[in-house]
């Protein structure tokens, strides 16, 4: 019996030894299966992670563009108010010049008015220092005077005669058409 005792024992321990390999086999299998899936999982995750740099990169090219253009834009809207602005004061300076040669040419027109008003009136009598007015006249109750008209001159003779004209003098009264009587 020893012999069948030691065959049994010895057949267990082959049997435990080929399912001791069986389950490392297993468990190596199921590890490497694991592993595989790992650098699957790592290998999808880099390419993630790639795409979303090449994104990330395309985004910060795309924003650093579009802030260049708006410098640029303002740059140039900048120099656009600038010259408005440069403009616009050189018109005001401009209004302002003539606005005062206006003034000027306004009172060059008031003196030389006022120079004709001077020479068309009759020379006042000049009176002596410390004289005082004399006291007004009283109103007298006679008839205004009426007003003079000036004598329009004549017209020669061969103009009047060569070409007649439709027009009659301002103060010469139009005659009316005669009626026939019936």
């Amino acid at each position: 019996m020893p012999a069948e005792i030691a065959d049994l024992a010895d057949g267990m321990w082959q049997r435990a030894l080929k399912l001791s390999s069986e389950a490392a086999t297993h468990d190596d299998n199921a590890a490497r299966e694991r592993l595989r899936q790992l650098e699957v999982e790592n290998e999808i995750k880099q390419q993630s992670f790639e795409l979303r740099e090449r994104e990330n990169d395309a985004q910060a090219r795309e924003r650093e563009r579009a802030l260049a253009d708006a410098r640029d834009h303002l740059l140039s809207l900048s120099k656009a108010l600038s010259r408005e602005q440069a403009t616009n004061q050189a018109q005001e300076r401009r209004i302002a010049d003539l606005e005062a040669e206006v003034a000027q040419y306004r009172n060059q027109i008031g003196a030389l008015i006022a120079g004709a008003i001077a020479e068309k009136r009759p020379a006042q009598r000049r009176r002596a220092p410390g004289t005082v007015n004399p006291a007004p006249r009283p109103a007298s109750p006679t008839r205004p005077k009426k007003p003079v008209r000036p004598k329009t001159p004549a017209r020669p003779q061969a103009i009047a005669t060569s070409r007649p004209s439709c027009r009659q003098p301002i103060n010469a009264k139009r005659k009316a058409p005669r009626r026939k009587s019936r």
